[in-house]
C-alpha cells in the first residue's frame, strides 16, 4: 500500500510503505524462484491458473501479493512459503549492504538424462527367437 500525504505547499506526495518495500522483494524472490525453476511467467501463470498479467503485476510489486498465489507458486516450485519469504527478507538486507539473497538450486529436468540412466543400448536384447519375429509381417 502506497501513503499519501499533502505538504505545506499542497503537493501530493508518494512514500513506499514497508508493506510496500517487502511486498516488493517478495515478488523479486518469486520471480526468481520461477527461473531457477526454469519457468517463465508466462507458464507458471497457466500452471496456478491465474493471468499472466496479475502474476507479472505481483513479481514487479506493482499489486500486493494474496497469500495464495504465494502457496500457488511455491507449490508449483517446490519450495515452503516460509523459505521464499525469507529469502524475501534476505532480499532486504542484501539492499542494505548484506549478503545477497539465495535462490533455489536449479533442478536437473527430467528430459535431460543424469549420470545415472546413461544404461548402453541393447539392440537384440529380447526373449523371442529371430524367426519368431513379426517384423516381417508387415512389409
Amino acid at each position: 500500500m502506497t501513503a499519501y500525504w499533502l505538504q505545506a505547499d499542497a503537493m501530493v506526495s508518494q512514500m513506499e510503505t514497508p508493506a510496500d518495500i517487502f511486498n516488493a522483494a517478495v515478488g523479486r524472490q518469486l520471480r526468481a524462484e520461477i527461473a531457477a525453476s526454469r519457468s517463465s511467467i508466462a507458464a507458471m501463470a497457466r500452471t496456478i491458473g491465474i493471468a499472466r498479467s496479475a502474476l507479472d503485476n505481483y513479481v514487479t510489486g506493482k499489486r500486493a501479493i494474496p497469500v495464495p498465489i504465494v502457496y500457488a507458486v511455491c507449490a508449483a516450485v517446490d519450495l515452503e512459503p516460509h523459505v521464499l519469504l525469507s529469502r524475501a527478507e534476505e532480499r532486504l538486507q542484501a539492499e542494505d549492504g548484506a549478503p545477497r539473497a539465495r535462490i533455489s538450486v536449479l533442478r536437473r529436468t527430467p528430459d535431460v538424462p543424469g549420470p545415472r540412466e546413461d544404461l548402453s543400448e541393447v539392440a537384440f536384447a529380447s526373449h523371442l527367437r529371430h524367426d519368431a519375429d513379426t517384423d516381417d509381417l508387415y512389409e
